[in-house]
């Protein structure tokens, strides 16, 4: 059994301490497998100056040359064969340029225990029957390789599908924000008295929640087991944002899902390590990553509390050297002890989108982020 498959034979998804040497290891295999598989990582690797067993003690992993985001928008550099390819992902683009990623069967099927496994822990994992809403984009052909459109409908495996809505409609050019549609699924919903599964968007059912209060909708009643499990971000409602807290608090008074069961999620085409929120609503470091906070100016790794660049590690990908992403996204790594969940791995938190753009509805300048 490869590091990497007994990565994912653990059973506390949280407990770094124990299994440190399983993703150090883990990280030497993979860096290894793209520098023979990949001409540009050897290369960009051996200019660093990094060989894969220089990878001894969790401190050594900075020294991995961290690659941005944005490269693998605009390049294809695979490590495998372009035939191995089972899956080419892309996402609908924050700031207007998709993004995208390559997974060949082990990549794909890594992701799906990740996420089973992280499931698992938080008790997400049901065998009774349920119902379905997702603010995500309806399958279409114009739509089927949309990383967010896949991941939800990959999520309805971990309980058994009655019912399933999705709440952007397919127009056969594009898709459509049906609200009054996704009010009415919600009432029959009630009415069947199953539990009720919201994944997708934040954006969307937030403007679902606003449309029953400001219509004077009564509110609803659904089963107490639902849970909502947002990600994707805000898209291009950023100035409509609200505060989870506030969110949370609206999904409670107006469909009866119990806040403690709202929770967010995250993580990006490049980078699909799956980050879920523990019940204080933080988002913990699983073992299959690693999470450093880069200076914006220097590039080297702060401590907790200090705001930068968001850089991830993980032996996730064999098809693409996305081992240590550099982000868009600007971070802050927080201690455990200062959730309280019990959880003893570090928390982050995403402050927001470094870099420019027409308005803040898409970014923010990494200037402006570190002055909150």
């Amino acid at each position: 059994m490869t590091a990497r498959e007994k990565l994912l034979q653990i059973e506390d998804v949280y407990d770094r301490e124990s299994t440190s040497e399983i993703f150090l290891e883990s990280m030497r295999d993979c860096l290894t497998h793209h520098m023979s598989g990949n001409a540009f990582f050897k290369n960009y690797m051996e200019k660093a100056g990094v060989k894969p067993e220089d990878i001894k003690t969790e401190d050594d992993l900075e020294k991995i040359p961290p690659i941005h985001a944005n490269f693998f928008k605009k390049y294809e550099v695979l490590s495998v064969p372009y035939e191995d390819i089972v899956e080419h992902a892309t996402s609908s683009g924050t700031t207007g340029q998709k993004s995208q990623m390559f997974f060949d069967q082990d990549s794909f099927d890594f992701g799906n225990t990740m996420v089973k496994n992280e499931f698992r822990h938080f008790g997400f994992l049901s065998e009774e029957l349920t119902n379905y809403l997702l603010f995500t984009y309806e399958p279409a052909q114009v739509s089927k390789d949309l990383g967010t459109a896949k991941t939800d409908v990959g999520l309805l495996s971990y309980a058994p599908v009655n019912e399933t809505f999705f709440a952007l409609r397919y127009n056969g050019e594009g898709h459509d924000f049906d609200v009054y549609g996704t009010i009415k699924t919600l009432e029959e919903y009630e009415k069947q008295g199953l539990p009720v599964r919201i994944f997708g968007f934040p954006s969307f059912l937030y403007f679902t929640v606003r449309q029953m209060k400001e219509t004077g909708h009564r509110p609803l009643h659904l089963n107490t087991k639902s849970m909502t499990m947002l990600g994707g971000g805000w898209k291009g409602y950023a100035d409509k944002q609200i505060q989870k807290s506030e969110l949370y608090a609206m999904v409670e008074e107006m469909l009866g899902i119990p806040a403690e069961n709202c929770r967010d999620g995250y993580g990006s085409t490049e980078h699909s390590v799956p980050y879920f929120e523990c019940k204080n609503h933080h988002f913990h470091i699983p073992v299959y990553s690693r999470m450093l906070i880069r200076d914006v100016k220097t590039l080297k790794p702060l401590p907790y509390g200090e705001a930068g660049f968001a850089n991830f590690i993980t032996p996730h990908l064999l098809s693409v050297p996305a081992v240590a992403g550099l982000m868009g996204d600007m971070g802050v790594l927080h201690d455990a002890k200062e959730c309280g969940c019990g959880i003893k791995t570090p928390f982050m938190e995403i402050i927001g989108r470094a870099g420019t753009s027409k308005g803040k509805s898409c970014a923010i300048t990494a200037s402006e982020l570190l002055k909150r």
